[in-house]
């Protein structure tokens, strides 16, 4: 939904003509808008063989996963933005708060080296979170960067594009997540005019360090002090 917004951002003459216009004459924009349709059918990460294409990377055995992939190496694109769900449980840093956007510089090896792209990743992070601080503060993560060579994310920042994952939780009462919407539309343009401006070179990495990783402790219900009995013994359990 995200995608198709910044679609209409661009074809609307009236909104914010100088930072379009610099965009569009500096940056070349590709978009897969649903990689996996028949998973967001019944809201599953599984297409419709029960794959996880974003565990598919290795071994291409999905169709889904064969188009993302030799869509990477023809384009052989400099950023990439990769766009997830994710569980509305992640809070942010351990706390109270939900994580509502979480991001992540996936790395390109199980040394989670910082080579030059995977910097600009980073430093286009703290550009986005820059911007979202605005309106969320407090609720932005990020996930730690252990290395998955069957994930996407750290596959293509592998092939020399500077990847951002950008993770989407909830907004209280927006089932729907119509606000983490506006906010991946900001945020993703945010992004895409300091690439055109190219002023994110500046950033320093500890910003980046400094956003607090993702932990999932949140819960719908906890009901305390019950009663319970397992092989004759009585228990009290939360």
């Amino acid at each position: 939904m995200a995608l198709f917004d910044i679609c209409i951002f661009f074809i609307n003459d009236e909104l914010f003509p100088v930072i379009k216009e610099k965009i569009l004459n500096e940056v070349t924009i590709y978009m897969i808008p649903m990689l996996n349709p028949d998973g967001t059918e019944i809201i599953s990460r599984r297409n419709a063989a029960g794959i996880d294409l974003n565990r598919d990377a290795a071994r291409l055995q999905s169709s889904e996963s064969i188009l993302l992939k030799s869509v990477a190496e023809e384009i052989k694109p400099d950023f990439g933005f990769n766009l997830h769900d994710q569980d509305f449980r992640w809070s942010v840093g351990g706390g109270k708060e939900p994580a509502v956007i979480s991001f992540l510089s996936p790395p390109f090896n199980e040394a989670r080296d910082i080579d030059e792209n995977r910097k600009k990743a980073m430093q286009l992070i703290c550009v986005m979170t820059d911007a979202l601080n605005n309106f969320i503060p407090g609720k932005i993560a990020k996930y730690s960067d252990e290395f998955e060579p069957r994930s996407f994310g750290d596959t293509i920042t592998g092939m020399s594009c500077s990847t951002i994952l950008i993770e989407s939780g909830r907004w209280l009462y927006d089932p729907q997540k119509f606000f983490p919407r506006k906010l991946n539309v900001l945020a993703i343009l945010t992004s895409l005019y300091s690439i055109a401006e190219d002023d994110y070179h500046h950033i320093n990495l500890e910003l980046y360090k400094n956003i607090p990783e993702n932990r999932k402790f949140l819960f719908d219900l906890v009901l305390r002090n019950l009663n319970y009995t397992f092989n004759n013994k009585k228990m009290i359990v939360d």
